[in-house]
């Protein structure tokens, strides 16, 4: 669930960031209440990152590829970017989480996985492991990252002047995701949101947004207020309350990320404001929040179970805003410095 450092600023691109890690906390802030009714809230904010994450990182590729002399460079320096980003805050969580027996869930019973199951998760495989996710946030996090070694190639494939290659992606992850799905259906739910081929359509529809606005002549034409407006209709056409199986969720995720991809390339940038400065900041330490929220919620509501809602609310609200601030200034700040460091380096070296 990482962001992109070093990106232009941008408005609506933070807004969507923020809008889809707020579904996931508020969707478990029910769940922590043994309340699942705003289950499928939270799996809409996964598909908002997935959109806002492959969009962001396709245009670091963009942005890299002047500094590389060769494609196998270009990667190699992609991927070392991302390592530094995504790993280090989720090792220190799989760390804690370990440490002080927190359960996967707020509410529920801690569970040992065995060295298999916690290396697995350290690794970020534990969907080619099939193995159980010491944190429920967890779950798409190895989605994410085998899609950053699809990236790359994807890009590949759209260097050119013909901006509307990226459809006839979108068309063939709708295919893949189509393929998966037989199989998918033979295992749990679990194993079926693990699987990076049924999210595809979302992480392609964030290249078909890069494919379209990568030209810098190119035109946006809506007013900026269709930009927040439309995030929510999508919110209530997935259904935050939907009692819909998750089959039915994913091909209205896939549908309307596309129709966010559209949407997004062809709405003006939103004027800075004071609303911005939140959604900046919100998006700006988005993962710290996404990695954190359910041990802060556990620790609120379970460890703090004998105190009432009036110091459990503050106390919610500082470890949801101060936990993510924390990591973001001592761990995820300087490793993105140290992974942007490296990377320039690997771009600056010859390569037979």
């Amino acid at each position: 669930m990482s962001s992109c450092p070093g990106r232009e600023l941008s408005a609506n691109l933070d807004l969507l960031r923020a809008v889809a890690v707020l579904l996931v906390f508020f969707s478990h802030v029910y769940r922590a209440h043994h309340d699942y009714s705003f289950a499928s809230l939270g799996i809409f904010g996964v598909v908002l990152f997935f959109i806002h994450t492959s969009f962001v990182l396709m245009a670091s590729l963009h942005r890299l590829e002047s500094s590389a002399r060769s494609s196998v460079q270009l990667a190699l320096a992609f991927w070392t970017r991302r390592f530094f980003r995504i790993y280090p805050l989720a090792i220190l969580c799989i760390i804690l989480v370990i440490a002080f027996r927190i359960p996967v869930n707020p509410g529920e019973a801690y569970n040992w996985i065995g060295m298999k199951g916690i290396l697995s998760n350290l690794a970020l495989i534990q969907n080619l492991t099939n193995c159980d996710d010491l944190q429920g946030v967890l779950w798409s996090l190895p989605v994410e990252v085998q899609m950053y070694i699809i990236l790359p190639f994807a890009y590949f494939a759209l260097r050119g002047d013909n901006r509307y290659r990226s459809l006839a992606l979108w068309a063939l992850a709708l295919l893949l995701a189509f393929a998966a799905m037989p199989l998918a259906l033979h295992y749990s739910l679990m194993s079926f949101r693990r699987n990076v081929f049924i999210f595809a359509p979302c992480f392609t529809a964030g290249i078909v947004a890069f494919d379209l606005t990568r030209n810098k002549t190119y035109k946006r034409r809506l007013p900026a207020w269709m930009w927040p407006v439309c995030i929510f209709t999508a919110i209530a056409l997935f259904g935050p309350r939907s009692g819909a199986n998750f089959l039915f969720l994913l091909l209205r995720a896939w549908g309307l990320s596309l129709f966010l991809a559209f949407l997004f390339a062809n709405v003006k940038e939103g004027q800075p404001n004071w609303m911005h400065n939140i959604f900046h900041w919100i998006a700006e330490h988005s993962y710290g929040i996404y990695l954190s929220h359910s041990i802060v919620l556990w620790i609120v509501f379970y460890q703090m179970a004998q105190f009432s809602l009036w110091v459990q609310i503050p106390a919610l609200i500082a470890g949801a805003i101060g936990i993510p601030a924390l990591l973001y200034v001592s761990i995820e700040k300087p490793l993105i410095l140290a992974g942007g460091h490296l990377a320039r380096r690997l771009l600056s070296q010859d390569v037979g």
